[in-house]
């Protein structure tokens, strides 16, 4: 078993980014803060810290901190079980890792009624991979993250919420002006397009997979749905919205698709070992994307098919 004093070190040292501010945070000195490091570095047989400035934790510190993270969280959902304090929230203040497309469109309003009910302090990360969940050391702790990518790390485990479906769309004038004859190699080469920022593989591979075109295209990239939809209701430009977000957006039926939707799967990502609170966001997570079940076939025989 691990000692969870030796755990509270680590996180401590993690936390504060320091042997001597770690030491004064748990009120010892800093020689028995090395003493304990060396101790559980010992007991794992690897090291856990890189002595660096600033200080970082290696893969099994980063394991070890999330474990710690988790022991906290189950023990206090455990107490709040066992001696109910009214007013107390502090278990409710739980972090997520979502994309920009799910914030755009179903994530909020899957989540607002039990932000509701449950008092909820929600942090929302952005970004649609959560690289590094278990050093999210600003974020308390991280309860789950979105993903179109299944790979889970030590300790998770995901979920299938459906799939997140993508249209390809642009101006009647941009169409005209460059894809007179469809998408080709040589329209694509030179039409401008818009990505969500970091997605150039998403769009690349979209095209490949629609023209299996594999070259180069200009682009410039946004931080939102949003702002690409801007973009391109300006003519300056196609891209790959979310079918939920244009759903949404005023003036989107001004655009037309350019051809067959892309869908992407889309997984929840959390921990095997988890508090109520976040089994129930999850839960509630897996019930907004249930009520859309259906969205795609629609999509695919009436709107995509209409405009296309």
């Amino acid at each position: 078993m691990l000692d969870s004093k030796l755990l509270q070190t680590l996180a401590s040292v993690i936390e504060t980014n320091g042997f001597e501010r770690a030491a004064a945070q748990l009120g010892v000195t800093q020689s028995a803060v090395s003493q304990r490091i060396k101790q559980l570095e010992v007991m794992v047989g690897q090291p856990l810290l890189v002595r660096s400035q600033p200080l970082e934790p290696t893969a099994a510190g980063k394991s070890l901190l999330q474990h710690y993270k988790q022991i906290k969280l189950l023990e206090l959902d455990l107490m709040q079980h066992l001696k109910p304090e009214p007013g107390n929230s502090t278990l409710n203040m739980l972090s997520i890792g979502a994309d920009a497309d799910s914030l755009s469109s179903w994530l909020l309003p899957a989540l607002l009624p039990l932000v509701k009910q449950q008092g909820l302090q929600l942090r929302i990360l952005p970004g649609e991979h959560v690289t590094d969940p278990a050093n999210a050391l600003n974020s308390g702790h991280l309860c789950g993250w979105l993903s179109h990518d299944s790979t889970t790390m030590h300790g998770s485990q995901c979920q299938h919420l459906g799939e997140i479906l993508y249209q390809c769309v642009c101006t009647h004038a941009f169409r005209e002006s460059h894809f007179p004859d469809g998408m080709n190699a040589s329209s694509l080469a030179h039409a401008h397009a818009v990505i969500l920022h970091g997605q150039q593989t998403r769009h690349a591979g979209y095209l490949y997979q629609r023209t299996a075109y594999q070259g180069c295209f200009p682009f410039s990239s946004m931080p939102t749905p949003d702002t690409m939809l801007d973009f391109i209701q300006a003519g300056l430009g196609y891209g790959l919205l979310p079918h939920a977000f244009l759903e949404q957006a005023a003036n989107h039926a001004s655009l037309v698709n350019l051809g067959a939707p892309l869908h992407l799967p889309l997984y929840w990502h959390h921990w095997r070992a988890e508090p109520a609170i976040a089994r129930a966001l999850g839960e509630a997570l897996l019930a907004a994307r249930q009520v859309r079940h259906d969205e795609h076939s629609k999509v695919s025989a009436g709107v995509i098919a209409r405009n296309d």
